[in-house]
């Protein structure tokens, strides 16, 4: 049973991210996903400040051994779950838990338990990543009796890092869902790499919308279980390599509405 580490508390900062352009909870409600801009999105000095060494921590990811780069490409990541309160904002991480979705989720490596290092208390303690975990909760068009309950939060750390000359595909399953009720997904940087086109799928595989993360923060948020994504593809020049960092941030509530679809 994975229960809560109660040495290990965030404390919550004041400061949260400022959104500048529409509101989201209105599009998530009606479109299920939103493409966010980096532009959009306004720091406080404290959460500009806290940028590099959240960036910082995708140097320290663990291996990714189902990958399958070869000579091509590695991925490395962190997983971890927390329990996060939005009426107070404590964000609490829980015991190591394998990640594992059934073959029916995932084609490529459903069925196996993947162990991944657990997300560093240096990166859940600092107050962007705890800012960004606000900032996708607090657009979920999620009705009043569930908003103050404690919910379950799935946070990925991934790194691509493709080798000089190289392609590889960014997601060996294909179009897919990883069967959460809300996601965000979120670019923490991008360095000597080309591709990464992003693209959210009805459940048949119809397209609704297309996008690039080509700065920090450009962001999607989308209700993974009621849809599909993909991304294609990296590249990197022939003279040397380069990488793409990702923050996952994923929501469910166990015993509700919802549930994470395995």
């Amino acid at each position: 049973m994975t229960t809560a580490v109660p040495t290990a508390r965030r404390t919550p900062v004041p400061d949260t991210i400022a959104a500048v352009g529409p509101d989201l909870r209105d599009d998530l409600r009606e479109k299920r996903y939103a493409l966010v801009s980096a532009a959009d999105l306004t720091l406080s000095p404290e959460l500009a400040a806290a940028f590099g060494d959240l960036q910082a921590s995708w140097g320290r990811l663990t291996p990714d051994v189902h990958f399958g780069g070869g000579d091509r490409a590695v991925r490395t990541r962190r997983y971890s779950d927390f329990a996060f309160t939005p009426a107070t904002g404590e964000l609490v991480p829980l015991d190591h838990v394998a990640y594992f979705q059934s073959e029916a989720m995932n084609a490529f490596v459903g069925g196996i338990e993947r162990h991944f290092g657990d997300v560093e208390e240096s990166t859940y303690t600092n107050p962007l990543f705890w800012a960004l975990v606000r900032y996708d909760f607090d657009n979920l068009p999620i009705e009043a009796e569930y908003r103050d309950r404690t919910w379950v939060c799935q946070i990925h750390q991934i790194r691509i890092e493709i080798n000089p000359g190289k392609y590889n595909e960014l997601v060996p399953e294909g179009i897919h869902s990883d069967g959460y009720p809300w996601a965000g997904l979120h670019l923490i940087s991008r360095v000597d790499v080309e591709g990464g086109h992003s693209t959210v799928f009805t459940w048949d595989e119809e397209p609704l919308a297309k996008g690039t993360f080509l700065t920090p923060l450009d962001s999607l948020i989308f209700e993974d279980r009621a849809m599909k994504h993909h991304v294609t593809g990296l590249s990197a020049g022939e003279d040397k390599g380069g990488y793409r960092d990702v923050l996952a941030i994923s929501f469910s509530l166990p015993g509700s509405p919802y549930e994470t679809l395995v």
